[in-house]
């Protein structure tokens, strides 16, 4: 079985390791990943204290041999 999940990514230092907590439940429920490809990014002007800001998507192709999931 495979799933194909998108995770957004930007420069918030509060969610910098939201990719890595995202796939790690996968990971440890027994999907691998087969394939991660940027799909988008972009670049704002943020408010006045904070300046620009960074952000895109990645899409994870995952694959498992467990068909329950």
């Amino acid at each position: 079985m495979q799933k194909l999940i998108t995770i957004p990514l930007d420069d918030d230092n509060e969610k910098d390791m939201i990719v890595q907590e995202h796939l790690t439940n996968y990971l440890e429920n027994g999907w691998k990943v087969v394939q991660m490809i940027s799909v988008g990014s972009g670049i704002g002007t943020g408010d006045d204290e904070s300046g620009g800001y960074v952000a895109g998507w990645i899409a994870v192709l995952l694959e498992t041999l467990n068909d329950s999931d």
